[in-house]
């Protein structure tokens, strides 16, 4: 049975209580967040083994996210502490809307700096799923580590899916971060990625063509409240048009969204080479890959708030 890998950062989301800017919030709440992930925990939560790789700071902000991820039946096999750097922090103040304002403390962080060395013991098989994001790309040491998983899974078979979730205050030079992520891209199979991303990345809002040409083959768009559209590179176009809920944070419902689109893939038994097969059913995967992220939504946290397979389909009809 085909199993997720996934890369990247691991913090603590500090998030405001109540609504309201960072200089007006006078409280938060502690969570887990790191945008890969949350994507592991969703796909546990349908069914899914899952493993997260990446490392933390040895200390009580670490042992709490390494404890909630197995709690949450991800495997942290892969998941080490350093003694060097600190665990990432951000904080989070939510709108009346839902939407966020993030400020991020990962300068000197250990999810910054794993290296090779960290993962030579992770094995990936032909059908797996190895998912990645840019957030952990800010760092030579990081995208070296990158490129070497992302070359053993390409190399195994497995099946590489990227969300570049992009985060401008981390980065000093824009130009740097489109650099890197339209680099990373060409790695990838699946890519997920924000309507206003995608115009970013390449100048227009339907740009989906410039990731194809890279050799990418399922680009899953998404924009909000309004849903998502799901386009394969051989012209080929899925469209979901959202579900109406009372959104009270949207921290996490994309990555809700690609964990629950991913785990469709795996639910199909999509490979790499069967990834544009007439058989899979992908208004059916993104329909219900919306519903999940709508699903998180409604509740406040990245992973409190996510569902199984039962309430999401309870709840957002």
């Amino acid at each position: 049975m085909c199993e997720l890998y996934s890369v990247g950062e691991l913090l603590i989301d500090f998030q405001s209580v109540g609504h309201g800017s960072l200089k007006e919030t006078s409280q938060f709440i502690k969570n887990a967040g790191g945008a890969p992930a949350n994507v592991c925990v969703q796909a546990v939560k349908l069914g899914h083994k899952a493993h997260y790789l990446t490392k933390v700071g040895n200390d009580g902000f670490g042992d709490f996210l390494v404890q909630t991820l197995k709690d949450e039946g991800v495997d942290i096999s892969f998941v080490s502490k350093s003694d060097e750097y600190n665990t990432s922090l951000a904080f989070v103040s939510i709108c009346e809307n839902g939407e966020r304002d993030f400020s991020f403390y990962r300068t000197m962080t250990a999810d910054l700096y794993f290296t090779e060395e960290d993962f030579k013991d992770v094995k990936f098989a032909a059908g797996d799923y190895f998912e990645f994001g840019s957030v952990a790309l800010a760092t030579d040491v990081a995208r070296n580590t990158h490129k070497y998983l992302l070359e053993r899974a390409k190399k195994a078979g497995s099946v590489i899916c990227f969300d570049p979730n992009l985060r401008f205050n981390l980065w000093k030079d824009k130009q740097e971060l489109k650099d890197v992520v339209m680099q990373f891209a060409a790695y990838a199979d699946v890519v997920k990625v924000g309507k206003d991303e995608l115009e970013f990345l390449t100048g227009r809002p339907d740009g989906e063509g410039d990731l194809f040409a890279l050799g990418v083959k399922v680009v899953a768009i998404t924009d909000g409240s309004k849903g998502a559209t799901v386009s394969l590179s051989d012209g080929r176009k899925y469209e979901c048009g959202g579900y109406k809920v009372k959104a009270v944070d949207a921290t996490g419902a994309g990555d809700s969204f690609f964990g629950a689109f991913i785990s469709g893939l795996m639910d199909e038994g999509a490979t790499r080479d069967s990834l544009l097969a007439q058989g899979t059913d992908y208004g059916a995967i993104l329909d219900f890959a919306c519903k999940c992220g709508a699903y998180t939504a409604t509740r406040y946290g990245a992973i409190p708030a996510m569902g199984n397979r039962e309430n999401v389909n309870e709840a957002v009809k």
